[in-house]
């Protein structure tokens, strides 16, 4: 597994976490973990974003997705 050294957070953000990890029974580290894991998948709208974003930087022409490819993408 990684590791993730984050430098410059403010102490007062510290502090709320260590707060939350203590009304959750873990310790900041395992709250800081459950925190990551659970906002790692992308969100619709995130998706979307990736794919303009991508879509931009291509300047050959993209096949077309069918419309059950789009929604495969959006679930």
């Amino acid at each position: 597994m990684g590791q993730v050294l984050i430098r410059n957070v403010p102490d007062e953000t510290i502090a709320s976490f260590k707060q939350k990890a203590e009304l959750n029974g873990r310790s900041l580290e395992q709250e800081l973990r459950e925190l990551l894991e659970a906002n790692k998948t992308f969100t619709t709208e995130e998706r979307v974003a990736v794919s303009r974003r991508f879509l931009a930087r291509c300047t050959t022409v993209q096949p077309s997705l069918s419309l059950e490819e789009i929604r495969e993408g959006l679930e």
